[in-house]
């Protein structure tokens, strides 16, 4: 093999390499900005639900819980007034 014909072969291994590096570069570019996108949508969502541990989405779950639990307990008893008040009636 000659020198004309090494000089070529290794030009073309280094724009092989050089293409290479730069769709590995522009891949990496686009994977980053899409990850980007994707971690302020997951904080956007976690701020919602759980915000400053009082306001947030979560928390209200649990209120609703524990003013659902009240209620059925308020019901019981105006349940238990009124047959005690039929009861007394007749």
């Amino acid at each position: 093999m000659n020198s004309d014909t090494a000089t070529i072969i290794y030009s073309y291994f280094f724009v092989l390499a050089a293409l290479l590096a730069g769709i590995a570069m522009i891949a990496k570019h686009a994977i980053k900005t899409h990850t980007e996108v994707i971690e302020d949508k997951l904080a956007k969502i976690e701020y919602a639900l759980y915000n400053d541990g009082k306001t947030g989405l979560i928390n209200k779950v649990e209120e609703l819980l524990t003013n659902q639990q009240s209620i059925k307990i308020d019901v019981e008893v105006m349940k238990a007034k009124s047959e005690t008040r039929s009861r007394k009636s007749t």
